[in-house]
């Protein structure tokens, strides 16, 4: 039907322009393997999983995301093999060790894919829900919505944990809607597979104990108890097939479950005091907007009201889910992301219903798509904003990279040098993971001094300057460089500040790229060293 064709044409321009805004700046920071923290951890894993250690020996996140990087570069490194690009598989592991810019887009592109799939799975959510307008209006605000944007750019557990959380929610809603069992227990693998990914992401199984609980074709009382007895079962045997040594290695599995807990509840490294507030306040405010925030949270409480059942079943998940992760001190503003999905829907629910209010009031109720569509873009428009700065920003080159490459060119034999900051913040001065002996890093209070300082300078607590002991041998050093990349007496500039990541959630007026504002300093000429100690 005509109709049908131009929502679905609509709807694939959607998907197009998210896929888009996710690929635009995919290759930030390369070769900096630092660039977005926790993706060389990924990394690791991967190439320990790809050598045949099964076993990843590390659980502070599940395996299930590291098994796929894993099987893609397996699949890499074949058909690489057979194209004669690749040799032996030592001789690749070497390789990418030293160069792992491709393993790194493997990983970047299951993002990507994961973060477009999410927003075709928000369509179909919203259509069941709703209608084709709110499902194609909460496409929409998921496809420019900023936080989910830049986090599906990076080789990180957490867009694909929300890909598979709305999936086990799509399949909730098909089973509430039908009654069809098989649909509950697909809900129920979806939720193990995304425990498997981000271990929180389990909080999906709620709605479906809802749905199952209020089910009133869904047979006696003890009908139901087993139908949820057999979704659990499943959902733990989705999550044993992603993550299995957590009960081959129960051990290390539960050490690293309660080392988690303690540091989410203590906090990370900004100490801004509990997270409901911050993501709020934050990560949800720069991430989608405030507009869509507001109108969010409006259509989430108008969704309960007008239906109980169907709205518990809807905001079950992503109010235990903020309750819960708003609880500890630490606070990521990716941590938030499997909220947004269910944001962008209640927004899109309150935008349509709105836009019929006024056309009812009018007394024209045939302009309502219209009007819609009107109020849609005044809300979106702040989200897609953000991911435009934020897109243009990460396909700007690093000012990490920029300095290493000037140190390059301007000391070809090698330097000494000292860094300032933690290690994220400072210039990458190696071939992927592998060190270069000519640049090694040395402490401000080497002997010999070191023949370069280079300061990093940003708003985050991983740029904390110099040491105040250093400030004095600064006089036997000379400003040779200074790369600016923000300025940061600029009031509107927004950081995650628990994250080592130099792209900013607002103010990106004062950004002019990636990466803190460096300085290089070299040894003055007339410096004299200190005396060897002879002891």
């Amino acid at each position: 039907m005509p109709g049908f064709r131009r929502v679905d044409l609509s709807l694939a321009m959607v998907l197009l322009g998210a896929a888009a805004l996710r690929l635009w700046g995919v290759d930030y920071g390369l070769p900096h393997t630092l660039a977005r923290p926790d993706e060389d951890a990924v990394f690791a894993i991967a190439q320990h999983v790809f050598t045949g250690h099964l076993n990843p020996e590390f659980f502070d996140w599940p395996s299930l995301f590291m098994y796929v990087v894993a099987a893609c570069s397996l699949l890499y490194f074949t058909v690489g093999r057979l194209a004669g690009w690749f040799g032996r598989m030592a001789s690749f592991v070497a390789a990418t060790t030293a160069h792992p810019g491709p393993l790194y887009l493997i990983a970047r592109g299951i993002s990507v894919a994961a973060g477009t799939a999410t927003v075709a799975t928000v369509y179909r959510i919203g259509l069941l829900l709703f209608d084709r307008t709110t499902a194609l209006v909460a496409a929409m605000y998921l496809a420019i919505a900023a936080l989910h944007v830049r986090e599906s750019h990076f080789g990180l557990t957490d867009v694909a944990a929300t890909c598979l959380l709305m999936l086990a929610f799509l399949f909730t809603v098909r089973y509430a809607r039908g009654g069809v069992r098989r649909d509950a227990l697909l809900a129920a693998v979806m939720a193990g597979l995304a425990a498997s990914t981000k271990y929180n992401a389990g909080i999906v199984v709620l709605p479906l104990v809802w749905a199952i609980a209020t089910n009133a074709g869904g047979g006696s009382v003890v009908k139901r108890v087993g139908l949820v007895l057999v979704c659990a079962l499943l959902s733990v045997a989705a999550f044993a097939a992603g993550t299995p040594y957590a009960f081959l290695d129960p051990h290390r599995f539960v050490s690293s479950l309660v080392a988690i807990s303690e540091h989410l509840r203590r906090g990370h490294i900004a100490a801004q005091g509990y997270s409901w507030r911050i993501h709020m306040t934050s990560s949800l405010r720069y991430g989608i907007g405030t507009p869509m925030l507001v109108s969010g949270i409006a259509g989430g409480v108008l969704y309960v009201y007008r239906d109980l059942r169907a709205g518990v079943l809807f905001v079950s998940c992503p109010v235990v889910y903020f309750a819960v992760i708003g609880a500890g001190q630490t606070t990521f503003a990716r941590y938030i992301l499997p909220v947004v999905p269910f944001l962008c829907i209640a927004s899109a629910y309150v935008t349509v219903e709105t836009a019929r209010a006024i056309a009812a009031w009018s007394g024209r109720p045939a302009p309502a798509p219209v009007i819609a569509w009107m109020l849609a873009a005044l809300i979106a428009m702040p989200a897609l904003l953000s991911s435009i700065q934020t897109d243009r920003l990460l396909a700007r080159t690093d000012n990490r990279v920029i300095a290493a490459e000037w140190i390059r060119a301007h000391f070809p034999d090698g330097a000494r040098i000292f860094h300032t900051g933690r290690i994220y913040a400072h210039v990458q001065l190696q071939s992927g993971f592998v060190p270069d002996p000519h640049y090694p890093s040395v402490d401000y209070d080497a002997t010999p001094p070191a023949d370069l300082v280079v300061v990093a300078h940003c708003p985050l607590a991983y740029c904390d300057g110099p040491p105040d002991a250093l400030y004095g041998r600064l006089t036997d050093y000379e400003l040779l460089e200074m790369f600016p990349a923000l300025d940061e007496d600029n009031l509107r500039l927004v950081y995650d500040k628990d994250d080592a990541f130099f792209v900013p959630l607002a103010g990106f007026e004062a950004v002019t790229r990636p990466g803190p504002t460096l300085l290089v300093y070299g040894r003055s000429p007339t410096a004299a060293d200190p005396p060897v100690s002879r002891r």
